[in-house]
């Protein structure tokens, strides 16, 4: 990427998070993205190499925030997901394009799994506390919660009333889990 004028990067990465939001990143143009920016095509190659940049750009710093939070290490069983859920639903609604563009508009790039990969993460974490459950079932849970959450942020429920859901369903898994793991 070119670095030599901010405004114009600034301007680029601005049309484009509004085409993202608009069209999801498969459906984006790269022409409107370049036109909104008041930049041809040409001059956009300048800046960046590709539409796949661009989106990587605004959506890394949020992702890997997010992988941070579900790859750190437990502490304990407790430690597993309600301090954990609550971080991610103030983060999710201060930060509500770039999450939304993570849940249903990253189709087509590094992103389109990338819920699957922080199931993957608190799965690891959990690992020291299942006992005899089975990896996949464990995985299942968790795919599940994270789809809940997914359905939240869809629908843009909001802070207030997603924070609610979040606490209700971390309510429900929590007794689930601990019946389980006892």
């Amino acid at each position: 990427m070119n670095h030599a004028d901010p405004q114009t990067i600034k301007n680029i990465n601005e049309a484009a998070m509004r085409e993202f939001i608009t069209h999801g990143y498969k459906n984006a143009s790269l022409r409107s993205i370049a036109r909104e920016a008041g930049v041809t095509t040409g001059a956009f190659y300048g800046y960046y190499k590709s539409k796949a940049e661009v989106f990587d750009g605004i959506i890394a710093p949020h992702a890997g925030f997010l992988r941070e939070l579900f790859a750190e290490s437990w502490a304990s069983y407790d430690d597993f997901g309600k301090s954990r859920f609550a971080r991610l639903i103030v983060y999710t609604f201060d930060n509500i394009d770039v999450v939304r563009l993570l849940v249903s508009g990253s189709e087509g790039t590094k992103y389109a799994d990338f819920f699957h990969e922080l199931t993957e993460l608190m799965a690891d974490g959990l690992k020291p506390y299942c006992g005899d459950l089975k990896t996949d079932f464990v995985h299942s849970l968790i795919s599940g919660l994270f789809a809940s959450y997914c359905e939240l942020v869809i629908h843009d429920a909001g802070r207030c009333k997603a924070g609610n859901a979040m606490q209700t369903l971390w309510d429900f898994y929590e007794a689930g889990w601990s019946r389980l793991l006892k």
